[in-house]
């Protein structure tokens, strides 16, 4: 079972988790300031390192659906670039009140085999062994829009990856699909090199998804000037596409403590 840095809510509103899963490179402390403006609108937020798993995205699809079984209720799986496909992947394994996927990394599409299939990569890939992270002009993709300390500093705290991992980047042993039931929203930056709007239209579409664009965004929605507009999206959506019931369970949670007392 994936450990969680747990991001508690400053006054709890929901019974439902949310269980954010970072990307290619990625580790969890990237969602921190996400997470952050989210539990203090009632939020708890689980983010999970699937970089301690040499492993494909099944196989981490299939950790991350472990901790939502563990948990009271479904959680909302959020997912960044690769942890998008993770936590779909999850969902079909789980129970998921709702899946969020943030600039999706479409496996097999040009734009993600070209950040794959860089000179510094095609040996480690070959040898089966962590690839390193780009860096310099070769993370431009990733993060290239933020302001330069920003985007020094999200390079910065990037790790190697995974050559199982990477290799679904390039090509997938299951293509994404639609998650019967589950409502999903996908949220893309109109200026992500990694996921152009037509794309990211077309990959909702795929996946009966709704389609958000953020306007004067990249693919590094989790910082820079967009970040607070789209977690502010994320919230509200998530609000009302499960309305009720989640505010239904968290009363029947305070009922039954009150009992107990």
């Amino acid at each position: 079972m994936l450990s969680a840095d747990i991001v508690r809510p400053e006054s709890a509103r929901y019974t439902t988790s949310l269980l954010c899963v970072p990307g290619v490179w990625a580790g969890p402390g990237i969602w921190r300031a996400f997470a952050g403006y989210l539990a203090h609108r009632g939020w708890e937020s689980h983010l999970l390192d699937v970089r301690v798993l040499d492993a494909g995205v099944a196989e981490r699809a299939a950790a991350v659906a472990a901790h939502a079984a563990a948990l009271p209720a479904p959680p909302v799986l959020l997912g960044h670039d690769l942890g998008s496909l993770v936590v779909l992947a999850a969902a079909a394994r789980a129970r998921t009140a709702a899946l969020v996927l943030l600039a999706p990394l479409v496996p097999g599409s040009a734009p993600a085999r070209a950040l794959a299939l860089r000179p510094a990569t095609f040996l480690p890939l070959l040898l089966a062994r962590p690839v390193p992270p780009p860096s310099g002009a070769a993370a431009a993709p990733l993060c290239g829009e933020l302001p330069a300390p920003l985007g020094s500093a999200v390079v910065a705290s990037l790790a190697p990856e995974s050559p199982r991992a990477l290799r679904e980047v390039v090509r997938p042993r299951t293509p994404p699909a639609a998650v019967a039931g589950v409502p999903a929203l996908v949220v893309a930056g109109d200026r992500d090199p990694l996921l152009p709007p037509p794309a990211a239209a077309a990959f909702a579409r795929t996946l009966g998804a709704e389609h958000r664009s953020l306007d004067a965004a990249g693919h590094w929605l989790l910082a820079g000037p967009a970040w607070q507009r789209g977690v502010g999206l994320v919230h509200r959506w998530i609000v009302q596409r499960l309305g009720e019931p989640l505010l239904e369970r968290y009363a029947e949670a305070m009922a039954d403590r009150e009992e107990e007392r």
